[in-house]
C-alpha cells in the first residue's frame, strides 16, 4: 500500500477537516452575535476578532483542500462506481475518496450550509464488510454502518431544504450509495448525483423506516429498484 493511501493519512485529513469545520462554525456563531450592536469599543474588538477568524478559516480551508487533492485523490486511479471499487486492489481507499467527493455534492443539493464528512469512517466501514456479496446488499449494509458510525455531521440546513435535519444523514448516505451504483458517463457525473439525490428525497420516508428497522434485504431491494431510474 502506498504511503498516500494509508488509513493514518485518511485519519489525518479528517482531523484537518474537523478543524476547518469548527473554525467555520465558530465564525458563523460570531457573525450571528451581531457585534455591530455592541457599544463602540466592544464592537470594534468583536469585528477585529471576526476578521481574524475569517482569515484563519480561509487559510485552513486552502491548506486542507490543497493537501487533500495532492495526497488523497488520483483521478487516474479512483473510480466512482461501486462495482469497480470492489474489484480494485485499494478498494477501501477508493471507496472513501468516492464517498467524500460525492457526499459534498449531495449535501449541497440538500441545502446543507455546513457539514463535516469523515472519510476515515467510510474507509473503516468498507474494509470490514464482505465485498463478495451482492452489490446492492453491500450498499445497504454500508448505508447502515455509515449512518450509525457518524460519517457525516451537519450544522445548518437551508430553509428550502427538501429534508429535515433529523433525516438528512440517512437520506444523504442513501443518495451517495445510489449514485455509486448507477451507471453513467463521467461527463454526466454531477447531473447523475443530483438525480440520485432527488430520488432519495422522494423516497425519504421509506429510507428512514428501513433504516430504523435495520432491514438490509428491503433496503437492498430499494437500491436495485432505484438504480435503474438514475
Amino acid at each position: 500500500m502506498s504511503p498516500e493511501s494509508t488509513p493514518q493519512t485518511t485519519q489525518l485529513i479528517d482531523v484537518l477537516r474537523s478543524v476547518r469545520f469548527k473554525l467555520k462554525k465558530g465564525r458563523d456563531s460570531v457573525k450571528r452575535a451581531a457585534p455591530r450592536r455592541l457599544p463602540a469599543p466592544a464592537s470594534g474588538m468583536a469585528l477585529s476578532a471576526l476578521s481574524e477568524l475569517e482569515a484563519l478559516a480561509r487559510n485552513v480551508d486552502h491548506f486542507v483542500c490543497d493537501f487533500a487533492h495532492s495526497v488523497l485523490r488520483d483521478p487516474a486511479r479512483n473510480s466512482d462506481n461501486l462495482r469497480e471499487i470492489v474489484a480494485s486492489s485499494s478498494s477501501d481507499h477508493e471507496f472513501s475518496a468516492a464517498y467524500y467527493l460525492t457526499m459534498k455534492l449531495v449535501l449541497n443539493r440538500l441545502g446543507a450550509k455546513a457539514a463535516l464528512v469523515r472519510q476515515s469512517v467510510a474507509r473503516r466501514a468498507f474494509a470490514r464488510l464482505n465485498h463478495a456479496q451482492d452489490v446492492f446488499e453491500l450498499a445497504a449494509q454500508l448505508t447502515l454502518h455509515l449512518a450509525d458510525d457518524g460519517s457525516i455531521t451537519t450544522d445548518q440546513l437551508d430553509e428550502r431544504s427538501p429534508v429535515t435535519h433529523s433525516s438528512i444523514v440517512v437520506v444523504a448516505i442513501f443518495a451517495v450509495m445510489l449514485s455509486l451504483l448507477a451507471k453513467s458517463d463521467e461527463v454526466d457525473r454531477e447531473a447523475m448525483i443530483f438525480a440520485a439525490t432527488d430520488l432519495a428525497t422522494a423516497f425519504q420516508s421509506s429510507i428512514e423506516d428501513l433504516y430504523r428497522k435495520k432491514d438490509i434485504p428491503a433496503l437492498a431491494a430499494l437500491f436495485e429498484r432505484c438504480a435503474n431510474h438514475v
